[in-house]
């Protein structure tokens, strides 16, 4: 009968190979990793399949890599590409992992969120998390469910929405308000108020923002009709303004 798990140790580094789809290493991670590592020792041996490829624990290889430590290792013949996001220890997998794991696979939705997700995180001069904007761009009214779709290779993107929402973002961050309009539960709001209204009219986000020192609230349901009556106020407000 195969041994299903078999334990070894080595310091030949080379061995091992890094597999797609598996997450980007995260040096403050590593470091986090490493420190408990010099102070208590590993605890448990990284993971690999019978190619010696990564499976789980590839931060913790990379931790011991650093300070030219021995690498204990366990070889599955069971563990396979689909046991990554599940067999993490150290952090778990969040909607950006998700997303680049795809998009290593040749997703073209997470390819292309990912591209904007890194434009405009730079152009906003790092305000814009990329989370922020993978929410954003899923297909449909709320951002729920983003992590399940990600899994289950089911997500879409609507760009449409996201620029919109994106641009009520940038005119809003210069103007006086009481919360931050990057903050997730306001880019939630605003596209929640372009699927209700079908758009968003710049020039009513502007006056909304100017006649209201936007406030956040700990409840997002609370959040979405703060905004809905703030944003339906301001639509009559330039209706009345432009029939006078």
């Amino acid at each position: 009968m195969k041994r299903r798990f078999q334990l070894f140790e080595t310091k030949e580094y080379d061995r091992f190979n890094w597999i797609e789809g598996n997450r980007e290493i995260n040096d403050r991670n590593v470091t986090n990793i490493e420190k408990s590592i010099l102070e208590h020792g590993l605890q448990v041996p990284i993971v690999v399949n019978e190619n010696y490829e990564i499976i789980d624990g590839q931060h913790r290889f990379v931790a011991l890599r650093r300070n030219n430590m021995v690498v204990p290792y366990v070889v599955s013949s069971v563990a396979t590409e689909d046991s990554i996001p599940k067999l993490q220890e150290s952090r778990k997998w969040t909607a950006l992992d998700h997303c680049k794991s795809n998009a290593q696979k040749g997703d073209l939705s997470c390819i292309q969120a990912l591209e904007l997700a890194d434009a405009w995180f730079r152009d906003s001069q790092k305000k814009m998390a990329k989370q922020r904007t993978i929410e954003l761009l899923m297909d449909g009214k709320s951002s729920s469910g983003l992590l399940t779709r990600l899994k289950n290779g089911t997500f879409t993107i609507d760009t449409e929405c996201a620029y919109s929402v994106y641009g009520a973002v940038l005119v809003m961050d210069g103007m006086d308000m009481g919360t931050s309009p990057y903050g997730q539960k306001i880019t939630r709001s605003l596209k929640v108020l372009y699927h209700e209204f079908g758009e968003l009219e710049i020039e009513a986000i502007i006056h909304m923002t100017e006649t209201n020192y936007i406030k956040a609230y700990s409840n997002e349901s609370d959040q979405v009709e703060y905004m809905k009556d703030k944003y339906t106020a301001s639509l009559k407000a330039l209706k009345k303004n432009k029939s006078t």
